[in-house]
């Protein structure tokens, strides 16, 4: 699924693929590993996430902080190399909580499109996460973003 470029993407679109981010995140393939224990996991540092004061120092910039962390948990060359898309390789809480973390910022910085583009980049991770499982995001969601990003359904029967 494509989405648009962060700078075409209006607020009421936006919150759109937050949502749809956090069904993807909640509903992530079974056929992903699922650490038995928390603390194992590559996204562990989700669950409790704080702005790492050293790189905020160094940036000046709670969004470009946020960034480098990102970078960090995802890989410094996954936006550059291979298919360029952010890799999800686990399920669970932990990958879960990151949207909390998103929105908070989304929430602060509503119109900054670097925060946009990484949210857009982790959906876009997600969603390759279903197609190389083999799991139709489409009958997941029950609507296509492209066509109606803004509209999203309260709750699909037979999701958590």
């Amino acid at each position: 699924m494509s989405f648009p470029p962060p700078e075409k993407v209006s607020c009421e679109q936006f919150v759109g693929i937050l949502a749809r981010l956090q069904h993807l995140l909640a509903n992530l393939p079974v056929q992903l590993h699922c650490p038995t224990n928390e603390s194992e996991s590559r996204y562990y540092s989700f669950l409790s996430f704080n702005l790492d004061p050293d790189i905020l120092e160094k940036t000046g910039d709670e969004i470009a902080t946020l960034g480098e962390q990102l970078e960090r948990v995802f890989g410094w060359k996954a936006r550059t190399s291979g298919d360029c898309i952010l890799p999800i390789l686990e399920r669970g809480k932990a990958i879960c909580a990151l949207h909390p973390v998103l929105k908070k910022y989304h929430e602060k910085y509503p119109e900054n499109n670097v925060l946009k583009k990484w949210v857009i980049d982790i959906a876009t991770g997600a969603e390759k996460a279903f197609e190389t499982c083999g799991v139709a995001v489409r009958k997941l969601m029950g609507f296509t973003l492209c066509t109606d990003i803004a509209k999203v359904p309260e709750r699909q029967a037979g999701t958590k």
